[in-house]
């Protein structure tokens, strides 16, 4: 015997902000790709920076702000940040065409980026912020 259809279908439907291209922006010029991204600790995030060579603009300044993070040198790593940022330096969401880091937060060193996620891009990756 067959079992009535029943009126109403249920669907789950995931949606993911990982399916797009992750950009590291200067203004208009793409320096590169992230993949791989993943949470870290501190609310960061992290993933493999795939340079293009419009990237060496920006390599000595990185390698600045790298040591002045492992030295501690907070006031300088502070000033490199701001510069960066004044320079116009952002992570990118391809697929919602939206900046999805905080401002002042990215860094890369040894091919990896690192950066503090803003809200929204928090809640379309989890669905919520948690």
């Amino acid at each position: 015997m067959r079992r009535p259809a029943s009126p109403r279908r249920s669907t789950s439907i995931r949606l993911s902000a990982d399916g797009g291209v992750i950009e590291i922006r200067a203004g208009d010029k793409v320096l590169g790709e992230v993949s791989r991204l993943q949470s870290q600790t501190e609310g960061a995030m992290t993933g493999a920076f795939t340079h293009r060579p419009a990237y060496a603009d920006f390599a000595p300044e990185m390698l600045k702000l790298t040591r002045a993070l492992a030295a501690s040198r907070l006031d300088e790593a502070d000033a490199l940040r701001a510069a960066l940022e004044a320079a116009g330096l952002e992570v990118w969401h391809t697929s919602h065409e939206m900046r999805i880091d905080r401002p002042r937060s990215l860094s890369v060193s040894d091919g990896t980026a690192t950066f503090s996620p803003n809200d929204a891009f928090l809640m379309m990756r989890t669905g919520g912020l948690g």
